[in-house]
């Protein structure tokens, strides 16, 4: 992760810095959400008087925010704090887990890895000071506290990547209960942000030119489900439109039997909402989502596939699957791939099953062995590439509207965009030559000449000063 720019709302000159002098590097792993909290971590430090640097070896605090969704994330982040240690201990920075591991391992997690100086849980950011403070007392600290009823606000966000493109958090938690999922345990009960908390980000983010709104939760869906007075998902999105700008807004992590019928109106009808959908069907067997405490069968699913692509044409959907759940026969993975090939999403990820301590999945029998798992999750990834390679060809000879990402290293002129069709981290792009410099965050319309199954490559036709919408109401 790169430190790139800072974005701030309140004057942080004003505030107590007791912290100034002290450099910190820090590492988000896993999921955009976590980078959200990765941000609002460093923001908090920053007004603290703590500088920021991507440099490991001259940082005296490195912070890395831990993923552990599935088995390999938490291995990842374990391996990750370890190395750390390993490659700094010349100088001895404070080496610091923070987030979802210290949830799942507790404040045990100090004595279980010597090669930290502390931990502090996904809850507990607002003690920060108080944290900090005690480890440069020379004390092994860990702080792990329960998730309250209300979201709890960071204070200002140090963006790490351009604010071309920002994830603004709407809701923190998970109420699913997926039997295979740690989520509610690690994060706690679904839990909304106020609306007009959330419209006044991202009114000041595209203030400061953010050109992409990506709205993100655990699941996007259920907001406003958790207490009265709050609008659902469509309603937050008629306020948020109410804002003077041009902008893509997207939506990602949508729960399928809530996608209503007035929130696809609404992506139909709305030009400033991308034409793109990002649903987690986690499988297509309905034996196996029952099984996975999914609240949708096959037909539901079916069913609001149908209607998104017949109310929003040319709609791009993504979507998520497991693979190798407990009770997975052949003939529920082949129902799973013949709903991925009939529907014909345009993105799509595949992971496998992790027995996780604590879920209901855990206690299932009837395991399904691991040579069988990964030639299925083969297949599978296999099946989609070729389908997203025959999708992408249809789109040669297309001009279409791209946001600049970043510049091409080595590439002179080349540079790595994204339509309404793609969304950032998750799925490809297109690789465009403009024949002259372009700014991260320009807009253009260029012409795709060249497939490859996750990526195109075009031609720059001309910048665009703004998005080509209708006026904006």
């Amino acid at each position: 992760m790169h430190l790139t720019n800072k974005v701030g709302r309140q004057d942080q000159s004003l505030q107590p810095q007791p912290f100034i002098g002290l450099k910190l590097a820090a590492i988000s792993l896993g999921c955009s959400k976590n980078r959200v909290d990765t941000e609002g971590i460093l923001g908090s430090l920053k007004a603290l008087g703590i500088s920021l640097t991507s440099d490991y070896n001259s940082a005296d605090i490195i912070m890395v925010n831990t993923c552990s969704f599935i088995e390999s994330a938490q291995k990842e982040s374990i391996s990750t704090l370890i190395n750390l240690f390993a490659v700094t201990r010349a100088h001895k920075p404070l080496i610091i887990a923070a987030g979802c591991l210290v949830e799942l391992v507790g404040t045990k997690i100090i004595r279980k890895l010597p090669e930290i100086n502390g931990a502090i849980g996904a809850h507990s950011y607002k003690h920060l000071e108080r944290f900090i403070d005690m480890l440069l007392k020379d004390r092994r600290v860990a702080i792990k506290k329960k998730a309250g009823p209300d979201y709890c606000e960071a204070p200002d966000r140090f963006l790490t990547a351009p604010g071309h493109s920002v994830n603004i958090k709407i809701a923190e938690g998970c109420c699913n209960r997926c039997s295979y999922c740690l989520i509610p345990q690690i994060r706690g009960a679904y839990r909304s942000r106020e609306p007009q908390v959330i419209i006044d980000e991202i009114s000041f983010f595209l203030s400061k030119g953010a050109r992409e709104i990506v709205l993100i939760a655990q699941d996007t869906t259920a907001y406003g489900t958790d207490r009265k007075g709050l609008p659902d998902l469509a309603g937050l999105l008629k306020d948020i439109l109410k804002l003077d700008h041009r902008f893509w807004l997207r939506i990602m992590y949508t729960y399928p039997s809530r996608i209503t019928g007035e929130l696809i109106d609404l992506i139909a009808s709305e030009p400033r909402i991308c034409n793109y959908l990002d649903i987690p069907i986690q499988h297509a067997s309905s034996k196996i989502l029952r099984s996975m405490g999914r609240h949708y069968s096959r037909e539901e699913l079916e069913r609001i596939i149908v209607c998104l692509r017949r109310k929003v044409p040319g709609i791009s959907l993504r979507t998520t699957c497991m693979v190798g759940y407990p009770g997975e026969r052949s003939r529920d993975f082949q129902e799973l791939k013949s709903f991925v090939r009939f529907n014909k999403f345009e993105h799509l990820g595949a992971f496998i099953f992790s027995k996780q301590k604590g879920t209901t999945a855990e206690k299932l029998k009837d395991a399904v062995p691991t040579r069988v798992v990964n030639c299925r999750h083969r297949r599978l990834m296999l099946a989609q590439q070729l389908f997203s390679y025959r999708l992408n060809r249809k789109r040669i000879g297309n001009i279409e509207v791209m946001l600049v990402d970043r510049p091409l290293r080595g590439k002179k002129d080349y540079y790595f965009c994204r339509t309404e069709k793609e969304a950032p981290e998750v799925d490809g792009g297109v690789f465009v030559y403009s024949g002259e410099k372009l700014n991260v965050g320009d807009l253009l319309k260029a012409k795709i000449v060249a497939v490859q199954p996750y990526y195109l490559v075009a031609v720059k036709m001309e910048t665009l000063n703004e998005f080509p919408f209708a006026e904006v109401n």
